[in-house]
C-alpha cells in the first residue's frame, strides 16, 4: 500500500517542482515527509487497533472515510 502511495507522490513531483519552484533537494524532502507521515499514522492506527480492537477500528474507518468526500460529490447549490 505504501509503495502505491509513494508512486503517486513520485509521479506528482514534476508538477510540484513546476508549480512551487522546488529544486531537487526540496523534492526529496517532499517524498521523505510524506513517507514519514504515512508511516507514523500507520503505527498509530496499529496501536489503536490493539487498544480498541481491529474490527471496531475498521468499521469506524469505513464509516468515516466517505465523510470528507461527501461535500466534493455534491453539486453547487444543492444539498446532498
Amino acid at each position: 500500500m505504501i509503495v502505491i502511495d509513494i508512486s503517486i507522490v513520485t509521479v506528482a513531483l514534476s508538477s510540484i517542482q513546476r508549480d512551487l519552484g522546488f529544486d531537487q533537494a526540496r523534492l526529496a524532502w517532499v517524498t521523505n515527509a510524506y513517507t514519514v507521515g504515512f508511516g507514523g499514522l500507520l503505527l498509530l492506527s496499529g496501536r489503536l487497533g490493539d487498544l480498541l480492537g481491529r474490527k471496531r477500528l475498521f468499521i469506524g474507518g469505513v464509516g468515516l472515510s466517505p465523510s470528507p468526500r461527501r461535500p466534493a460529490a455534491c453539486p453547487e447549490r444543492r444539498r446532498c
